[in-house]
């Protein structure tokens, strides 16, 4: 127990001053799905779902379910995307107070395209 001490008063502070400051991820850190509405049509391709393997994304009637809750961050999505609209973004912070509020929906091109939390 006293070598865990000494040890500790020796290597001094190790930690970040995260929160109250913000904190930088390696680029190449993994940690959130987003889908951009704008190169996204769920009308026409469907391909991501079908790579999803916790189906995290859903393609039904029309428009695009992406549930974080569920993904893993597999990464399998991004590559079977055609149009590039799936990306991985390094940004950690997935707290919600909602679970609701980790689900995104996309509408298809005939509904006027966009993106927004599923409030259901």
């Amino acid at each position: 127990m006293l070598a865990w001490i000494w040890r500790g008063l020796r290597t001094g502070i190790v930690t970040t001053k995260y929160p109250r400051a913000p904190e930088r991820m390696p680029d190449a850190y993994r940690a959130r799905v987003v889908v951009d509405a704008e190169r996204c049509d769920p009308r026409a391709c469907r391909a991501c779902a079908d790579a999803c393997l916790p189906a995290a994304i859903a393609v039904e009637q029309g428009t695009l379910r992406l549930d974080v809750g569920r993904c893993i961050t597999c990464g399998y999505c991004i590559d079977a995307c055609p149009s590039g609209a799936v990306q991985l973004r390094n940004d950690f912070e997935l707290a919600v107070r909602a679970r609701a509020d980790l689900i995104t929906v996309v509408v298809g091109e005939g509904d006027n395209g966009h993106a927004a939390p599923d409030r259901r």
